[in-house]
């Protein structure tokens, strides 16, 4: 193979490969910077469910290897489209078939391992941002600095030769099935025109809002379902949402197109005409294609912002899920004593600074009831005001949303309580929501009933509880310690008297940091795979809507030059041929942004007021609006790079050609 060849082609045709060139790098930067971040031995050892992100990770990269190779496979044979008149000279001059096709791969070999080599550089330095991310979520001081992974450049090599190798597979088949010379004579041709009556467009936009509203529907019901068949509703949903989306966003560009040439005022309005007609066939040869790239943008823009949001949100609603340093339940009836053992062994590690015992008692299967006294105790503990109740008086805590609503509902139609002959009234308010941990150490089933002392007193005591506040909280070890403890048959728990121990018995251990240590791994992990496969669609969309464009760049040039030769100026040139990218990439984006919208405004609905950090919804809606702008604003920017150095500079040198022959 002449390599001199092969260099010498890739420099003359720079500009078919820069777009290329770029959505490879990007691609190997974030693979490598991603994996980096996965074998970093500071983040593996910040919890002991750490391997949980690797694993994430490892997956989301092996996904992004086999996609990512659809759209090589594409840009392959969108540079092989546009150099088919320059094979076809190679053809000519006597070279042989399988020349040419080594000559074509050699050169993607060539343009790919610089990729490889420029991502990895990159995609270390990105590293060093993401390692300092995941410093900060742990609130844990860290420097800058930049990190190399010998294993994530390994796998990264693999996964991207994987990636590189499929794609080039199937275009070396594309190259076998046929032959060269039939290949390099096509040219690229529009989709089928059907001519189709305006009404049959119409109703399919009618037909396709239903679906969507139905998809929405089903959302909504799945998320009231607690059972498998939640699973379900959201595969209709999203079916229903998918074939509305690509429904609508293919027939409403037609449906405007249609209108406006319908408007002689508009049409024949400066270069509208012209306009139109680069529009319409750029609809025709590509509709399909936005109209996918509009779907693959929306499930990119939607998994991006609820993987940041919903992440964001369990860590800001951490501290209500653990409000106590250490939180010791038995589900049996035995002795306030019992647990005397457990607070000595916790008080030989760490400085306790204060201590509470007390039982839960049974009310009802659904229930529990819970001590007035006891229940002021913790609420001094939270550092929450005492609460004062009647002796013929209760009130139910919940800290757990759902249930708010079916509480209010259920003692406002039946207000009065009976236990063993005395009635009680609720008191007013009678439902408290401040976080005290109702489905383990306050309730079992996500809320409890406050009862005074003297009625509470006439109730069995089935559970014991012990919540344990320290000077120090950052141990997380002490929940592997405490339990191993009770485990080892040092402690060694006393019945009530006249009770028997179940026959399974649940014990539990929580403690304050391993829990927000292990629920934050939780939070960087549904995060960061979210935003690694986000970013990857969005690429991989603006890759493929770029080469779309670029399809287009020999045919617009010439009826650019036309319009050169009819006397239009060339800032009108600019203007138009502006307008028209623009147009193009307006298209594919404007449901997906609405889509988003839409999500931003459910979850702010839904779950804004569960949320511990206001404004978090709208934050991340910013966010992800803000990285999708960049990735396409870009893109956006080297399309538009591309096609005046091409079009209008080709036009402006026909003019100084001309002028010189003057």
């Amino acid at each position: 193979m002449n390599y001199t060849l092969v260099f010498r082609n890739i420099r003359r045709s720079l500009r078919d490969y820069s777009i290329y060139f770029l959505t490879l790098t990007v691609l190997a930067a974030l693979m490598n910077s991603f994996l980096s971040l996965s074998f970093s031995e500071d983040i593996l050892t910040m919890s002991e469910n750490m391997t949980m992100l690797q694993t994430g990770l490892l997956g989301m990269s092996i996904l992004v290897s086999v996609i990512s190779s659809f759209v090589v496979h594409y840009a392959i044979c969108f540079m092989l489209t546009l150099r088919k008149k320059e094979f076809a000279i190679y053809e000519l001059l006597g070279m042989e078939l399988k020349t040419i096709c080594r000559l074509f791969l050699g050169e993607n070999a060539v343009i790919g391992s610089v990729s490889y080599l420029l991502g990895i550089s990159a995609g270390t330095v990105l590293t060093g941002v993401l390692v300092k991310i995941v410093n900060n979520i742990f609130h844990l001081p860290h420097s800058y600095q930049i990190f190399f992974s010998g294993k994530a450049c390994l796998l990264s090599l693999a996964l991207f030769g994987l990636m590189y190798g499929i794609g080039l597979l199937r275009a070396a088949q594309t190259l076998r099935r046929r032959k060269i010379a039939q290949l390099l004579q096509e040219e690229h041709q529009n989709e089928p025109l059907k001519q189709r009556n305006i009404m049959f467009h119409v109703g399919m936009v009618l037909l396709s809002m239903p679906l969507m509203v139905i998809g929405g529907f089903l959302i909504v019901c799945g998320l009231q379902i607690n059972t498998n068949l939640a699973l379900l509703y959201f595969a209709m949903a999203v079916l229903c949402l998918l074939v509305g989306l690509y429904t609508i966003h293919r027939q409403i560009p037609i449906l405007l197109i249609f209108w406006a040439k319908k408007s002689s005022h508009y049409r024949f309005k400066n270069e509208n005409l012209f306009f139109l007609g680069q529009i319409g066939r750029r609809l025709q040869s590509s509709g399909r294609t936005l109209a996918v790239i509009s779907i693959l943008l929306s499930l990119s823009l939607l998994t991006m912002f609820l993987g940041l949001t919903m992440g964001a949100g369990y860590k800001g609603n951490i501290e209500r899920e653990y409000p106590y340093d250490i939180g010791f339940s038995v589900n049996a009836p035995i002795t306030k004593e019992s647990m005397k053992p457990v607070q000595n062994f916790v008080e030989q590690t760490v400085s306790v600074s204060d201590v509470h015992t007390y039982h839960l008692y049974t009310f009802d299967e659904k229930i529990d009831g819970l001590a007035l006294s006891d229940y002021n105790i913790l609420r001094k503990i939270l550092g929450y005001p005492e609460i004062a109740l009647a002796n013929e008086q209760y009130l139910v805590h919940s800290d757990t949303w759902t249930h708010h609503a079916p509480i209010q509902d259920a003692i406002s139609a039946h207000p009065e309580l009976l236990i063993n002959d005395r009635v009680l009234t609720p008191a007013k308010p009678f439902l408290r929501t401040e976080p005290m941990e109702n489905y383990t150490l306050t309730g079992t089933g996500g809320y409890v009933l406050v009862l005074p002392d003297q009625i509470a007193g006439t109730l069995s005591a089935d559970k014991c509880r012990m919540v344990l506040s320290l000077h120090d909280d950052k141990h997380p070890e002490l929940r592997s310690e405490i339990r191993r403890f009770v485990n080892s048959g040092a402690w060694t728990p006393i019945l009530l008297p006249g009770t028997s121990m179940p026959e399974h018995t649940a014990i539990s251990v929580a403690v304050k940091a391993w829990g927000i240590q292990n629920s934050l791994t939780g939070f960087t992990t549904l995060s960061f795979c979210g935003l690694y496969l986000s970013l990857i669609f969005v690429i991989l969309s603006c890759a493929v809507l770029a080469f779309q464009q670029l399809f287009a760049i020999d045919i617009n040039r010439r009826n650019y030059q036309l319009l050169h030769h009819m006397g239009v100026e060339q800032k009108q040139q600019t203007r138009l041929l502006n307008r028209e990218i623009s147009t193009v990439f307006l298209i594919p984006m404007g449901i997906p942004l609405l889509l988003l919208l839409l999500a931003v405004l459910g979850t702010q609905q839904i779950f804004g007021a569960t949320l511990a950090q206001p404004g978090l919804v709208w934050q991340y809606g910013f966010v992800t609006v803000l990285v999708f702008a960049m990735i396409y604003g870009t893109y956006y920017l080297a399309v538009k790079f591309l096609f005046h150095r091409t079009i209008l500079n080709h036009c402006a040198k026909i003019k100084q050609g001309v002028t010189n022959n003057e």
